[in-house]
């Protein structure tokens, strides 16, 4: 059965042209090859999961809209809630077939590799920390979702896992993963987008993940959040120079996915929204001046959101456009942040779940946020923080606000953080289809129509988008 998954990969894995940014494993050429190297399938998954996270449908089309930092200017069907059942198709078909696969697939190839067993526990672990975050993502996204038959090929129609159960997996899997990492042994020597193979960085990012999906847990089921915060909290990622970034190279085809939807493709669908605009000039955030750039009459004004074609198309040409900072070819996606750790924190620390000052936590976060994006004048960041201190009474109207905008341009981390913290607080647009902001992605129509035994056990209506996902109880 390996042998066979192993020709599949050497017919399957994508090809791509010489770079020079990292990604120089997508230049092998699979059906050359005498055996494809775990190191390809690992940055050919890396690659295309953060392209996914980062592009247009995921990010820009659904959770910069869900959480109304940017509007749509024409074809507003999006930001009206008028999704259908195949928008999805793509996403879940490449999140199954080609990153789970690959990152299950590379496993089997590092054990057959004549190397120490210290190296191939780094380098399963580093690719198990990959898969945790796929899953996770999925069941954030949908709810219940194909996970102990995933990525199982005696399972053709695998069941769906209640989220439950896969976060639960996660964690063991996170736990176990930083536990057996050895700091005196190598992982990849190439291959490896993010951190180079470097171990020590990939259990700083190991354990901040575990510390995000335990803090998820907090409303639903408080005593494993303490369990898995408590493991995590030993060794985090804790500066902007150990932030998980993978960066797109500056090949037009392998380059930001924002920037070759405006450049490649010729797209100009989004305006920051009118709602970031004012939020930021209320805030009096200098973040404002570097997410958005100046309209025609050369300050920064928002579209509105929610409106309908006709009423976006007349203020398309007034309205603002994102910054070209965020649409570069070579912006990075922040895959996992220190302003994020630090948010994180200090929610545990309000909770009781860690031992710790909350409101240092959170001003640790909107500093490092603040530097993160280029604004390093301590002065004013100090006089930030006074004009918007930390209110221990309203705690999750301090770090939801402050979050929302950290996470600018991770839009479906976003609408995560929004969805369990309900801060800022979001309405519908009047012009929206539902009344109510979607708080969970309909199932694929691939899905309803090839493995509807097993969706049909969990969902009724898997179009659905109004029914909260197990951990979102507010």
């Amino acid at each position: 059965m390996k042998k066979n998954k192993i020709f599949t990969l050497l017919l399957s894995a994508t090809m791509f042209c010489a770079c020079d940014n990292g990604l120089e494993e997508l230049n092998i050429d699979p059906n050359n090859a005498v055996i494809v190297s775990p190191s390809t399938l690992l940055t050919t998954a890396e690659y295309t999961f953060y392209n996914s996270l980062a592009g247009t449908g995921i990010n820009a089309g659904w959770g910069m809209l869900m959480t109304q930092q940017w509007s749509e200017n024409e074809y507003t069907e999006d930001s009206r809630y008028n999704q259908t059942i195949t928008a999805f198709d793509g996403t879940w078909s490449a999140m199954y077939a080609s990153v789970l696969k690959e990152l299950d697939s590379a496993k089997d190839l590092v054990d057959l590799q004549d190397v120490s067993d210290e190296i191939k526990t780094n380098k399963k672990n580093i690719l198990d920390v990959m898969s945790s975050q796929v899953f996770t993502f999925l069941s954030d996204g949908f709810g219940a979702v194909p996970y102990t038959e995933a990525i199982n090929s005696d399972f053709n129609l695998p069941t769906y896992d209640s989220q439950e159960t896969i976060y639960l997996g996660v964690l063991e899997s996170l736990e176990q993963a930083s536990n057996t990492f050895n700091t005196g042994s190598p992982s990849f020597n190439s291959g490896d987008v993010v951190y180079g193979g470097n171990v020590e960085n990939w259990i700083k990012l190991t354990n901040s993940l575990m510390l995000k999906y335990a803090i998820r847990l907090s409303d639903i089921d408080l005593a494993t959040a303490t369990k898995y915060a408590t493991i995590a909290s030993a060794n985090l990622i804790s500066s902007n120079a150990e932030n998980a970034l993978f960066t797109f190279d500056s090949a037009p085809d392998r380059s930001n996915p924002l920037w070759r939807n405006v450049n490649i493709n010729n797209r100009d669908d989004y305006a920051v929204s009118e709602y970031l605009v004012t939020t930021l000039t209320d805030l009096g955030d200098p973040r404002l001046d570097v997410y958005a750039k100046p309209a025609s009459a050369g300050s920064i004004v928002g579209m509105p959101y929610g409106l309908s074609d006709n009423d976006a198309t007349i203020l398309k040409p007034t309205t603002s456009r994102p910054s070209d900072l965020v649409r570069s070819a070579t912006s990075s996606h922040l895959i996992m942040s220190y302003s994020e750790v630090q948010f994180l924190l200090a929610e545990a620390y309000q909770r009781g779940i860690l031992t710790g000052d909350a409101e240092t936590a959170y001003n640790n976060a909107v500093t490092a946020s603040m530097n993160y994006w280029g604004i390093d004048d301590a002065a004013a960041i100090s006089d930030y923080l006074t004009n918007n201190a930390y209110d221990t009474a309203n705690w999750k109207e301090s770090i939801g606000i402050q979050k929302w905008v950290s996470l600018y341009v991770k839009g479906f981390e976003a609408w995560n953080e929004w969805r369990r913290l309900d801060y800022p607080q979001l309405s519908a647009p009047a012009a929206a289809f539902i009344n109510t902001i979607p708080v969970r992605m309909p199932y694929p129509l691939s899905e309803t129509t090839s493995n509807s035994a097993s969706l049909n056990a969990v969902s009724s209506n898997p179009a659905d988008m109004t029914e909260k996902v197990w951990w979102d109880v507010n």
